[in-house]
């Protein structure tokens, strides 16, 4: 499993960069790090977008809750072939 929270983390990075900043007019910084007493791995960007990542043993998965920055709601949808979430905050 530690593995896995790496590649997590790049992805749940890479992800956040995308949606905080959608137009791609410049890098936004993001930093995780995992909160072992919670059992969960943490973003913040500099931007106020933040995710919350958990791993539910029951389905053997990721699960990832993503907070867009103050004043702006997110949309999306799950990717079939990535499973991974897509979309976009405004």
């Amino acid at each position: 499993m530690r593995m896995d929270i790496h590649r997590l983390a790049l992805t749940l990075s890479a992800l956040l960069l995308a949606l905080a900043s959608p137009t791609l007019a410049g890098p936004v910084r993001c930093t995780t790090y995992e909160e072992k007493s919670m059992g969960r791995l943490q973003t913040l960007c500099a931007d106020g977008t933040r995710a919350v990542s958990t791993w539910n043993r029951t389905l053997q998965r990721w699960d990832t809750t993503v907070t867009p920055p103050p004043g702006k709601t997110c949309t999306g949808q799950m990717n079939p072939k990535t499973h991974q979430w897509e979309g976009r905050c405004r």
